[in-house]
């Protein structure tokens, strides 16, 4: 018996919010957490959309029934079986996204903002962008332990801020400070690191002034 992977074409969903024209400045590519479709996850950014500005939200291929074979259905970036091959597939995916982006504005700063599992999909794909991200928001996500070499000499470039909830019940003290370690010591990194009050969640208030900030600091590079 053998195993092999065939390439496929495959339509993938994404959403967009804002206008992509000569005239956008900056772009966000928005990656939701496990379980959570870009329907639903879209709404955090509904607000910040303003001139100059476009979201868009790419999803996971991955589709299931969150409870059972039937109700609310979730999506996810990748789990533990075939995982290169997932990870491989995102980039592919995450490419074609860049590079339809890239021609309908191509004036635009790209710049990334990642939740839960979307952070470890978005730290890992830096490395093999089509373009250079800006900058990198990285919302209650656990930093990949096994960030290879490429994406680490990109993130070195790249203006990195990072948030943790103080009750987060997927990411608490001890997690959060061994991977603030192992980045620091092991791959000379040294992301900013915040907190907040709360859990596995957004707060719209920090959410809104960080993507003004990034997009600021960026701009006077």
């Amino acid at each position: 018996m053998s195993t092999r992977f065939i390439e496929t074409i495959q339509k993938q969903r994404i959403d967009c919010l804002g206008e992509l024209n000569e005239s956008t400045t900056n772009i966000w590519f928005a990656l939701h957490g496990y379980g959570q479709l870009v329907v639903y996850f879209k709404r955090h950014f509904v607000p910040l959309v303003q001139n100059g500005r476009a979201i868009i939200l790419p999803q996971g291929a991955h589709k299931f029934y969150l409870s059972g074979t039937e109700g609310r259905v979730g999506a996810s970036w990748m789990t533990k079986e075939d995982r290169l091959t997932d990870i491989d597939n995102q980039r592919l995916f995450l490419n074609e996204a860049i590079s339809w982006a890239a021609a309908e504005a191509p004036n635009a700063r790209f710049h990334m903002v990642g939740f839960s599992q979307g952070v470890a999909t978005g730290m890992r794909f830096l490395g093999y962008s089509k373009v250079s991200f800006h900058s990198l928001l990285a919302w209650a996500g656990s930093w990949p332990p096994d960030l290879d070499e490429k994406s680490r000499s990109v993130l070195a470039q790249t203006t990195m801020s990072s948030w943790f909830g103080t009750t987060d019940p997927f990411i608490g003290t001890a997690k959060r400070e061994d991977r603030v370690t192992l980045y620091k010591n092991e791959f000379d990194l040294h992301p900013e690191v915040n907190t907040y009050d709360g859990g596995h969640t957004f707060r719209s208030d920090i959410l809104a002034n960080e993507i003004n900030r990034l997009e600021n600091i960026t701009l006077k590079r």
